[in-house]
């Protein structure tokens, strides 16, 4: 046998050993592009900045240091990307072999849902294919109705009204009082508008096997019109973060279409309680415990999304008040328990909530100040920095195309930019809820086929908008500013138009849909 035929032969036979997870290969040329793209990204960032730094420091007023603290935030960001995204971890579809069909209890927790939308969920638990399981309704609206329906087909029907306790902690109590009545050691959750698939514990249970595992997440869908108007679908955070997030064990539970051991959440007293929402708090709870969470990438359960602006804006500012309440009051970086990789992964979400809340409004705010002042930071150094700055935004997009890879990064930005006054405000909100100081709670499925919209809700995003288009031409007329600088300006104020305007039209806009595949028709009413 020739050198050469050896030497191939080495090849193949070492390749398999270099990338033993599944899909890893397959990944490598994305993989590369990402990281490669990232440090040049970081070198360009890091080149503007320390351009803009001394150019700042001798520029007179306030715009000046706002706007290189917003740069200089915005360039950490990167950096957590750049660091944490590029490396993303998949799994078989039909996951591991089960070794052992460990008993499963379902939890579908209800609480004043619409009949027809518990009832078709009710079904689909129904014929979901493993044994032994046992499903436990977990009614916190008491309804007589769910009660008969959950009878009809054999499950366990418990209300914590009916057994004269109070509603505390909302589904996180709920669920710690379906931990009381059942005894499997696993426990599915399901939300009452998530309709599960026949084969969802086949695909999970078998993970299981692996002794620290204390949850397997699936992917969620969702019921949703032509477009994703409001970016529901987030394949950023489902195909991307989460895949990441996989491979550093910081794996963020979503609260249904998860599968727990028991004796994890024994270990910790049951479901996290202390903020608004189970889910992450729980997951970030048993990883800082040593315990393993794991992402299977696969949509198991198909469910409602909101369909109007009141409905978007109490779901957002909800994840952000739970994210915001981690980062004041337990953060990752003095979490006792967690990895270097794990501090880093729990804080791309929530500065993602307090770049889009805190630091996207001071963008939107300096080119007003121009307009008013008529000053500009840049004055004199408009195309250094126009250079400097381009190429930065260049090498920031095409690091964004290999770390989103195929996934609408754009679309994500744009829902970023409308939703800053909601997370500006749960991020407040968070600021005076200290432990034991706990914000309501309200569910957002009360109405979910609702499709009306307020138009109130929109007045900060059109106010900016409007700003951004009358003070221009007041300046000009009144002669506060001049003309170049409110040319320069107004290539920024037409940018924050076209990035706000997403959310105000959709939030305007009644819902399309294609035949057959409104929520109303797929949940039988």
């Amino acid at each position: 046998m020739s050198l050469d035929r050896v030497q191939t032969f080495l090849a193949a036979w070492r390749r398999p050993l270099l990338h033993r997870r599944y899909r890893d290969l397959e990944d490598r040329p994305r993989r590369l592009a990402a990281r490669y793209l990232s440090l040049l990204t970081l070198l360009l960032g890091g080149l503007y900045l320390g351009w803009l730094a001394p150019l700042m420091w001798r520029a007179p007023g306030d715009q000046s240091v706002l706007f290189f603290l917003a740069e200089t935030l915005a360039y950490v960001l990167i950096v957590f990307l750049a660091w944490d995204l590029w490396k993303l971890r998949y799994h078989r579809p039909e996951g591991l072999e089960i070794e052992t069909f460990h008993p499963v209890d379902i939890f579908v927790t209800y609480c004043g849902e619409p009949l027809e939308v518990i009832r078709t969920t009710l079904k689909a638990v129904s014929r979901i294919t493993y044994e032994p399981k046992q499903v436990y309704v977990l009614d916190d609206a008491n309804s007589p109705q769910v009660a008969e329906m959950a009878q009809s087909l054999g499950f366990h029907y418990h209300s914590r009204l009916q057994d004269g306790l109070p509603r505390r902690d909302a589904k996180s109590g709920n669920l710690n009082y379906g931990l009381g009545l059942s005894q499997g050691e696993l426990i599915l959750v399901l939300d009452a508008d998530q309709v599960p698939t026949p084969e969802i514990l086949t695909r999970l249970v078998g993970f299981f096997r692996l002794p620290k595992i204390a949850y397997v997440q699936s992917q969620q869908t969702f019921h949703l019109p032509e477009g994703d108007p409001f970016f529901n679908r987030d394949e950023i955070f489902y195909e991307v973060i989460q895949l990441s997030n996989d491979q550093a064990n910081a794996v963020i539970s979503c609260g249904s279409g998860v599968l727990y051991r028991r004796a994890a959440l024994e270990e910790m007293g049951g479901f996290a309680t202390w903020n608004i929402l189970e889910d992450m708090t729980s997951s970030y709870e048993l990883l800082s415990r040593g315990w393993k969470g794991l992402y299977f990438p696969y949509p198991l359960t198909k469910g409602l999304a909101p369909l109007n602006l009141a409905g978007v804006y109490r779901q957002r500012f909800q994840w952000c008040l739970d994210s915001m309440r981690l980062f004041f009051w337990d953060n990752p970086l003095i979490k006792p328990g967690l990895g270097f990789s794990q501090r880093l992964h729990f804080l791309v979400i929530m500065m993602n909530y307090l770049i889009s809340g805190l630091i996207f409004p001071a963008f939107y705010f300096l080119p007003l100040l121009g307009y008013w002042e008529g000053y500009s930071c840049f004055q004199d150094h408009e195309w250094c920095y126009l250079t400097l700055r381009g190429l930065y935004l260049v090498a920031t997009i095409l690091m964004f195309r290999y770390l989103f890879f195929k996934k609408d990064a754009l679309k994500q930005f744009k829902v970023l930019c409308g939703l800053s006054p909601v997370y500006a405000a749960a991020i407040l909100t968070a600021l005076v809820h200290p432990p034991g100081c706990k914000p309501s709670y309200r569910i957002n499925n009360h109405n979910p086929f609702a499709e009306a919209s307020g138009y109130l809700l929109l007045l900060p995003q059109l106010a900016i908008i409007t700003l951004h288009l009358v003070l221009p031409l007041l300046s000009l007329h009144l002669g506060w500013a001049p003309p170049h600088i409110i040319v320069t300006n107004g290539f920024f104020s037409a940018f924050i138009i076209w990035v706000m305007s997403d959310l105000v039209l959709a939030g305007l806009r009644k819902p399309q849909w294609q035949p057959a595949m409104h929520p109303r028709q797929v949940y039988g009413s």
